[in-house]
């Protein structure tokens, strides 16, 4: 049995819109899945790679030098609070920065932070590690990641992951018109393709733009007309108004819109009523996969 010893881990979220650390506290359980996971810190900071990398295919110095920062914020965290392990991760915009990997040999050299650039599919896979205990076993369940430069979508049933792929459209990249639209086909036809082969699929929502929508609806269950409503509605206000009216940050009162039009497709390609939003992301899913390889090595 293992010892029921608190241990403490951490998770960077580099994204295209944002950078976020949580840091939390894991009781293990007899078997893995009985872990409890605490929530001890979460930080956003609002660096937007994308930005930069969608249109300019790079990360640019003004930039690099706000990402350093955000590094150092997050390598004192990490040591204040005694994190045994943590990961750091980087997606879309820094998959597609020409200059990416020197960055992160620097921030490496800086901070003392190592950051893994990963692709589509293990950025699907560690969100799935989190979501995977949540949910009923016997539904057959679509997962759509959305951030600001790419989607992953998941399919998975009985805590299997059965089907997984990333595609080049987010928020950022909306914004700035970089969604080709041979990624938009493609993304429409597989979901004529998945409803058709799952007639009874549920709709899984995850990203900081649905977790937003969850806390406004004050539920972790939203309908379609809610979304629909909503869509409606901040389409006709401007930044600034959205920003008073719902208390939305500055870098979310723009995102917001392209994600609402893109859940919306999900949902209505799907046939479906409503999206599940469990407000877990990538960094849960570090945290998740950290203490499981950990629980694995003491145990077998």
């Amino acid at each position: 049995m293992i010892k029921t010893k608190l241990k403490r881990y951490g998770g960077i979220d580099i994204g295209s819109n944002a950078v976020r650390l949580i840091i939390k506290d894991v009781l293990p359980g007899e078997n893995y899945n009985d872990a409890v996971l605490n929530k001890r810190v979460y930080v956003r900071l609002p660096l937007r790679l994308g930005g930069d990398v969608f249109l300019y295919n790079k990360v640019k110095k003004e930039k690099e030098k706000e990402f350093i920062k955000a590094m150092k914020i997050y390598s004192n965290l990490l040591d204040f609070y005694k994190v045994e392990k943590y990961r750091a991760c980087a997606t879309s915009a820094l998959r597609g920065a020409k200059n990416g990997l020197k960055i992160v040999e620097k921030i490496k050299k800086k901070t003392g932070i190592n950051i893994d650039i990963i692709n589509g599919k293990e950025e699907a896979e560690l969100i799935f590690e989190t979501n995977k205990y949540m949910l009923p076993n016997s539904k057959t369940y679509l997962s759509a990641d959305l951030g600001g430069g790419s989607l992953q979508l998941t399919i998975f049933k009985n805590n299997k992951l059965l089907w997984t792929y990333s595609y080049k459209i987010g928020t950022v990249r909306m914004l700035n018109n970089k969604v080709k639209k041979k990624e938009i086909e493609k993304f429409e036809t597989k979901l004529i393709e998945i409803k058709k082969m799952h007639e009874d699929i549920f709709i899984l929502g995850t990203g900081g733009n649905i977790n937003q929508v969850s806390k406004l609806y004050k539920s972790k269950n939203v309908f379609y007309s809610d979304l629909e409503t909503l869509y409606k509605e901040l389409k006709n206000l401007t930044v600034e108004e959205r920003m008073k009216k719902y208390t939305f940050k500055v870098d979310r009162a723009d995102v917001i819109i392209p994600a609402l039009k893109i859940y919306l497709q999900i949902l209505e390609t799907t046939k479906n009523k409503n999206i599940l939003i469990p407000k877990t992301g990538l960094a849960d899913g570090i945290i998740r996969q950290l203490y499981e390889n950990d629980f694995r090595k003491l145990n077998f």
